[in-house]
Formats: structure tokens, sequence, C-alpha cells
């Protein structure tokens, strides 16, 4: 296997990096830097909260200094990769801090990927470090990283967190790694790389079938969370809540990201229960979160059964997927304001509602762009349509990222020479400038917030012997916004059934989540006169 191309900047213009530092849109701050400022400042402040207590800036700047100093120890430098696949805890915020420290690149990896996923993951960017939990939910990651790197070919360290590590030269405990590093760690904290290289590739699903390797900077990264604390009018008071997964760039980003970086209480969610979240939000008096529609639904379903008020949930961000108009008010009538919003992995978040828009903007938009972020909507031909013409959504500003890793053609095909970045959605802007998601031109299935590629699943599906053609469609689901549903033409004589469909889908090592919840076998399948399949038609006949 060959070694990690380097990665770097393939869209800004020297231009666009000139005016973007000159007007400190981009500036010099890291993630790590801010830790140790805030740990200087105030050592005793709470930086996380997970299942396991309350942590200080302190206690995380000397323990994100210790394993730094121990993985520079192992050869992990400026430009390494360093994948992580931990659920929301503590641990998984030290890895962070440490690898941005170092100058490396952290991968966060969502803890439900399987072989499937994460060959594709360390194929792309063959990560030096990889950490993972040891049995996570009764899986054994543990088997699953060596079980990847026999497929893959690659050597790569695999830390243990929280478990036994098990045999074999290339694992060891996350405990055991730290201590190396003890005594150099103040050494290591100083190092806390360029603002303006690379140090994020975080993966997200196109409408291809292997997913895409997006990659921020601190300065894109940082811009965007500077700009949204400001934008929604917070202050050193505010306590983040964050039951997204770190895995994610939303949970990552818009939450370890946000939280350390303004010195603000992160409080972890692992595993998702509407219960236990709004326990948590009374508890620690939680008053901003970004989360997709599912997790709003279940909060506000477990408050009202339980007849409390949430009051201090401020700034609930939503988006990712339809937000329903009578969600908003119902979340209203428990205290929460729930501010819509239009985000993506390449942009984070490029339009947001503000607390003070009108009710009926909260309800019916999903916002006005982040000051200094710029949307356009275009035609097909790449024309402006205007106000309240249905277009294309594109947008330009020092949030967006800087290119696919090594991948030409599509940050080609997704990025103009302008710096313009085409998001494939469609949306109608209005004349007070606010954004409204209408539909998606790319083939994308949003399932509780987490974007599926059905070209993926539908390539796994014709390799079946039994399948002659297939289409993955998904279909409204009041809790989950969709579903996923295989569309299948057998072969003459063949028989396939749900259950082992499934069973042959486990075996390619795909990920759970990614699994249709409803097969249909039809006689064929509708297309047009191109022979491109229609999955309107699919959508209309089977919703």
């Amino acid at each position: 296997m060959t070694s990690t191309p380097l990665l770097a900047d393939t869209v800004t213009t020297s231009a666009r990096r000139e005016q973007y530092l000159l007007d400190r849109l981009w500036d010099e701050s890291t993630l790590p830097r801010q830790v140790q400022f805030h740990a200087t400042e105030h050592p005793g402040s709470i930086a996380v909260i997970d299942e396991a207590g309350a942590h200080t800036y302190a206690e995380l700047a000397a323990d994100a200094a210790g394993l730094a100093a121990a993985l520079a120890g192992r050869g992990v430098k400026a430009g390494s990769v360093v994948s992580v696949q931990l659920p929301n805890r503590y641990e998984t915020v030290v890895v962070a801090v440490a690898t941005l420290s170092l100058g490396a690149v952290v991968n966060p990896l969502l803890p439900n990927y399987r072989v499937h996923e994460l060959g594709h993951v360390f194929r792309t960017v063959a990560p030096r470090v990889v950490f993972t939990p040891g049995i996570y939910r009764g899986f054994d990651h543990r088997q699953l990283i060596d079980d990847v790197a026999a497929v893959v070919g690659v050597e790569v360290l695999h830390v243990v967190v929280g478990d036994d590590p098990g045999p074999g030269e290339r694992r060891i405990a996350f405990d055991a790694l730290a201590a190396e590093g003890a005594s150099s760690a103040r050494i290591a904290m100083l190092g806390a790389g360029r603002a303006s290289a690379v140090s994020e590739v975080i993966f997200t699903s196109g409408t291809e079938a292997q997913p895409k390797a997006i990659m921020h900077t601190e300065q894109t990264a940082n811009f965007s969370v500077r700009v949204a604390y400001e934008d929604l009018g917070m202050d050193a008071g505010d306590v983040v809540w964050m039951p997204s997964p770190i895995g994610h760039s939303t949970g990552f980003n818009y939450g370890v990201r946000f939280a350390l970086y303004h010195r603000l209480p992160l409080v972890l969610q692992d595993r998702w229960d509407g219960a236990a979240a709004a326990a948590l939000v009374a508890q620690h008096r939680c008053s901003y979160t970004l989360a997709a529609t599912t997790f709003l639904q279940d909060l506000i379903a477990a408050a009202q059964a339980a007849g409390t008020s949430l009051e201090s949930l401020r700034y609930f961000g939503c988006g990712g997927a339809p937000v329903p108009a009578h969600l908003v008010d119902h979340a209203a009538e428990h205290g929460v304001q729930v501010l819509r919003l239009y985000g993506s992995t390449e942009v984070l978040v490029g339009t947001w509602n503000r607390p003070w828009s009108t009710i009926e903007q909260r309800r019916n938009t999903d916002g006005v762009p982040m000051t200094h972020v710029e949307v356009t909507v275009r035609d097909d031909a790449g024309n402006d349509v205007g106000v309240g013409v249905e277009g294309e959504l594109w947008t330009r500003g020092p949030n967006t990222c800087v290119g696919y890793f090594a991948d030409a053609e599509r940050t080609g095909a997704t990025f103009d020479a302008d710096g313009w970045v085409k998001s494939g959605d469609l949306v109608v802007l209005d004349a007070d400038g606010y954004v409204t998601v209408v539909g998606r031109k790319k083939e994308i299935i949003i399932r509780g917030g987490i974007n599926i590629a059905p070209r993926e699943i539908e390539e796994l599906l014709v390799a079946l012997p039994e399948v002659q053609r297939a289409a993955v469609i998904g279909l409204p689901d009041e809790r989950l916004g969709e579903t996923m549903c295989a569309c299948v033409v057998l072969e003459a004589g063949a028989d396939l059934d749900f259950e082992t469909m499934v069973a042959r889908l486990r075996t390619t090592g795909l990920a759970t989540y990614k699994l249709p919840q409803r097969l249909e076998v039809l006689d064929v399948l509708p297309t047009t006169a191109s022979g491109k399949i229609q999955k309107h038609e699919l959508v209309k006949q089977l919703g």
C-alpha cells in the first residue's frame, strides 16, 4: 500500500486566502492553543461532562499533552492521519486535541462503521493510528480493525479505549499509550501545527458509491464556530449539549470544537434516549445543541410524557432532514427554541435562523446566511435565478472546506474557479434573504439525520446472483424522516426474501444503519426513455 498523499488546500485561490486573512476571518488560532489558553487562565473550568463525570480544562490539557507526546514517539507528525472511531466520551475529546496539537489530521468516524466503510477509509487516507473501543454495544472493534487491516493490507497502530486490548504487536491500551508520553507532555503541547494546514478529514456519503473525504483546516472550522457563536448571540454562560455522534461533522465541529473553542462546558450523551436527554438538559441547564429532527422529536416527546419544561435550551439548531413546522411550535410549548438551519460537511453551517427571526421564519425556512458567507441560487445552466424561484444552492465563504482528499475529479465537479460550492440541494430564496430547502438534486437518503448513498447499496444488491436490477429509495417516515426500501427485479426463476437479502448484505461488512428496512420484488423498474430508473415513480407507488 502506498503512503498517504500530501493533504493540501486544493480550492482556495491565493487572492481569496489573502482577503480572508486581511479581513481577519481566518487567523492562526487552533483548537489545541485555545484549550491550552483556557487551561492556563481558567484551569478549574469544566471542559467535558460525560458518563464518567466532569473534567476540567487543566485535566484536558494535561491528558491531551501526554497523549500527544506518546503519539509523537510512535511516529505521528504533521500531516499524519489519526482515525478516531469512538463514542461520545471524554477520551474522544482528548484524542482529538492531542492529534491536532501535533499538526496531525483527525479523522472522526462513526462507531457503527464496519469492514465495508472502514476499508474505504483505510485505503483512502492510510491512517497511522486508529482509536476504537474494545467491545462497544456488543460489537468487537478489536476484531474489526484486524479484519480491515488484513483486507486492505495496511499496518496501523490500534489503540483500544476502555477495554483490554488483547494480543497483537500493533495493539495497545489507551492508558498504556498515554503513560508513555507523560514526561514530555509540555513540549508536545506547544507544537500546535499551522492553522492553514488540513486538520480534519471527514467522510460523508455522496451520490457515488464511495464516500467523499472532505478536508477542513483550523481556519475554516474555527471561523465557522466563531461566526455561529456571534450570530446566535451566545455568551460565556451557555452550556453545550451534544447527543450527535462525535464521529460525524455535526458532533465534532458543533459539539467538541464549538464548546472547547469558546470555553463552554461540553455535556456529552452517548446512547440516545429521549428521557435521558431531557434529564441531562435539565440537570446541566444546557442551552445549545445542533442535532437532527429525530433527536428533537424524541426529546420533546419525553418532556411531554414527564410534564417537564426545557426552558434552558434556547438554541436548538436543527437540520439535515425536514423539520415540520408543527414540531417547532410543539418544542416552543416545552421551552425549546428551534432554529432551523442548512448545512453540509463541505460548508458546515451555511444558513441559520437567528433567535430574533420571526416565528414564521423559524417554522418555515432554514435561515439566512452566516455573516461573511455568501449564497446564491442557480439554474441548471449556472445562471442566478433570483428571489422566489427554485434552483440549486451554491455557497462561498471562509467556512467552506478546502477540497476532497485525493479526489481531483469530484473536487472539480463540486467547486468552481471562483470558490463557489455546488450543493446538490434545491432551495428558494425569499426577499429577506431566508433560504428554504425544497428538495434534492442528488440521490441521498437521510435516515435519522445520517446520509446514506443509495448507489452504494445498489451496487451490493446487483452483485447478488438473484438480482438483475436494483434501486434503493427513501420512503417518508414520521420519526426518522426517511426509511430505506430496496426495489429489485430478480433473474428468471430466482427467489429472494427480506431476511436473505439482509443476511447477504451483512456478509459484505456493510454497516447496520445502511441495511434496507423493506424489500419490494417488482416485475420491472420504471425508467425514462434513456433507461434511467425513475425513482420518484417508485416513491409514488410505494410511499
